[in-house]
């Protein structure tokens, strides 16, 4: 085969990320990575932020009315009572209620207001998460607990939306507050002022002292929630096999010391926020009794009214839950910005598989599909795959052998173009598949996986899975290619039955015929099975044999396995081992030439020499199930293979 062609980038075959937010300090990792979800909402932000500042102006305006009730009718220092007091004391009276009336309401204003931005960014970044972790290689799912994946999208993106949406407003208005606050008690007394300026550096240094202790608990905090969630998440897929080895008892207890170290994790996070809000308060306690102590000395001195010194407690103690907020304000960002950086890891992480720019759309294969010098590696020195070379002309099956851990799956994943090669090419008709879009490859080659993958819904919607708008004479007819519909029609609703999780209720070859059903309706016209037979019974494997021989007449098929069985019903068998092509040929010719496949079929007690050994009817006897014209006509269809 020609190498001519432009050769392949290398690449080390890991996850390609961008730079790890991680190490950022967590107000930047928020800013560059969660500001543009805010953009869309800057109606929402605009309101929340007046209602912000109404609520400033209101919450200034509290004390005043209090500070006319001392200085106009209760303290009138020996002066002749006013005439109009019971008006003036009735003015003051409707200014509180009025006051705490539009603050109550300016406050449930801004609530809701932060509500809707908050849920709306959410959704937003959790839906941008989920839809990038869908497009990141397989390789970053296969070593990332579920579990903690699913932390990322919940209480991850929660924390951050509680960050974005109430920590960062609420220090907005402390500082609005703060400032309208100072120039106030400026204008009345600037010596109290200057005293209260003071106590700022106290609690300055407060914050620093906890800062880096607060941010070491917060991780392990966050690190052991995720190990928790992989746990749970890790036992109860394989709750089958833990039931069935008696190990409840077992994940019981290993969950239950994961629980443990969760609990103490959290409760170390827990005293340290504790000792930090104590180490607070105390500072504020303290220069609140000197502040109010110097204050009183005023008015003895006849410096401050008693109404003043009224204006000056409330606005002294309103200014310290601000102060004492913002002080811990940094500890705050520390815990969500663990959490931040996490989902900012995930995103700013590059999907392995990109269109070029200017990629075309691939079209149905004329000619063939083929592996061209195709070298792959997981880790950067570590190949799984040596200058592979593969042709597999158009409605020809090609079937892939060898030992486990020779390669096998991973050329699956590179002709559907899950990932691509680190050196060489794949070709659709001398097309290199990086010259491709995507969603065009994949429409032209499907895969039907190891595991059959069903989802918690009907077996109409399973089968439709790729082509959800399709009628029920397709699904049906899909099915009966698959030899699926008899099952099917004994289920209790029929292609109505709501399947189990991952089709738990069903058999092996049940599921795997299901799965074939799914790539038939798909109508992909190459066809890549990663190892179809795999842990099923004889019976279930000559059912899905049968539906093989169905499905790969008139397609271009390529079979992944370790079953012989599965093997002889190719063209062409092609042999791996530790990553390289040692053997190819027709079943006949691989069994006379005494190599590695002999072995394999001797192992698997099918060493027939015949050439006319086919596939799983000269196995088990031609029992197979008859094929209709009509499905047929209906493969022929979504395939566009030739009758």
């Amino acid at each position: 085969m020609s190498r001519s062609g432009p050769a392949a980038t290398p690449r080390s075959g890991t996850d390609p990320a961008g730079p790890s937010p991680v190490s950022v300090m967590p107000a930047r990792v928020i800013l560059r990575t969660f500001g543009p979800f805010l953009k869309p909402q800057w109606r929402g932000c605009l309101l929340a932020g007046l209602l912000a500042v109404a609520g400033t102006g209101v919450g200034l305006l509290k004390p005043w009315p209090l500070k006319y009730l001392f200085d106009e009718v209760l303290l009138t220092n020996g002066a002749p009572v006013r005439p109009d007091v019971q008006r003036v004391l009735l003015l003051i009276v409707a200014a509180l209620a009025g006051i705490a009336v539009l603050d109550s309401l300016v406050g449930a204003a801004r609530t809701y207001a932060l509500t809707v931005v908050g849920e709306r960014v959410a959704a937003a970044i959790r839906t941008r998460l989920y839809d990038h972790l869908q497009r990141l290689p397989l390789s970053y799912h296969e070593r990332t607990p579920t579990g903690e994946l699913t932390t990322r999208l919940t209480g991850d993106v929660d924390k951050v939306r509680g960050l974005m949406t109430g920590t960062l407003v609420d220090a907005t208005t402390n500082v609005l507050t703060l400032a309208g606050m100072a120039g106030v008690l400026l204008v009345l007394d600037w010596q109290l002022s200057l005293a209260l300026l003071l106590v700022l550096p106290l609690l300055l240094l407060t914050v620093a002292t906890f800062r880096a202790r607060i941010r070491t608990v917060e991780e392990d905090a966050r690190e052991v929630e995720g190990d928790l969630a992989a746990t749970a998440q890790e036992s109860l897929v394989a709750v089958k096999l833990v039931k069935s080895t008696g190990r409840e008892a077992h994940e019981a207890h290993r969950f239950r010391r994961r629980s443990d170290v969760s609990v103490a994790a959290v409760l170390r996070s827990a005293r340290t926020s504790a000792a930090f809000g104590a180490a607070i308060d105390a500072v504020v306690a303290v220069a609140v009794a000197g502040l109010v102590w110097l204050g009183a000395q005023r008015v003895i001195d006849g410096a401050l009214t008693p109404g003043d010194l009224v204006i000056f407690t409330s606005y002294l103690r309103d200014f310290f839950g601000p102060t004492r907020a913002l002080a811990k304000l940094p500890a705050q960002l520390t815990r969500a910005g663990v959490r931040a950086a996490r989902i900012a890891d995930t995103l700013h992480r590059r999907p392995a598989v990109v269109d070029k720019p200017g990629a075309r759309a691939a079209g149905p294969p004329r000619k063939d599909l083929s592996l061209d010098g195709v070298g792959y590696a997981y880790t950067a020195g570590h190949p799984v795959l040596r200058d592979v070379d593969l042709t597999v002309p158009v409605g020809a099956t090609l079937a892939v052998v060898g030992p486990t851990g020779a390669g096998k799956s991973t050329i699956a994943s590179l002709l559907c173009r899950l990932q691509d090669p680190t050196t060489g090419r794949i070709l659709l008709d001398d097309a290199d598949l990086r010259d491709l879009t995507s969603d065009s490859v994949h429409a032209q080659i499907g895969l039907v996986p190891q595991e059959a993958m069903l989802f918690r819904a009907s077996v109409r919607e399973n089968i439709a899975y790729a082509r959800p708008d399709a009628t029920m004479r397709e699904i049906e007819h899909a099915a009966r290619v698959a030899q699926a519909h008899d099952f099917v029609q004994a289920l209790p609703e029929g292609y109505e039955t709501i399947l189990a999780e991952r089709g738990a209720t069903l058999s092996g070859g049940q599921r795997q015929r299901l799965a074939l059903a799914r790539a038939v309706l798909h109508g992909s016209p190459v066809l890549v099975l990663d190892e179809p037979t795999t842990g099923l019974d004889a019976r279930s494997e000559h059912a899905v044999l049968c539906a093989l021989q169905q499905i790969s007449s008139g397609r271009t098929t390529v079979i992944i396995t370790h079953r012989m069985a599965a093997a002889m019903t190719a063209d062409e068998i092609v042999v791996l081992d530790a990553g390289r092509v040692v053997e190819r040929g027709t079943h006949a010719r691989l069994i006379a030439a005494g190599g590695l496949y002999t072995e394999m079929c001797r192992l698997q007690g099918l060493s027939s020499p015949s050439p006319h050994v086919n596939g799983s009817a000269a196995i088990y006897g031609r029992h197979a199930a008859p094929f209709s014209a009509d499905d047929a006509q209906l493969v022929n269809h979504s395939t566009g293979a030739r009758p």
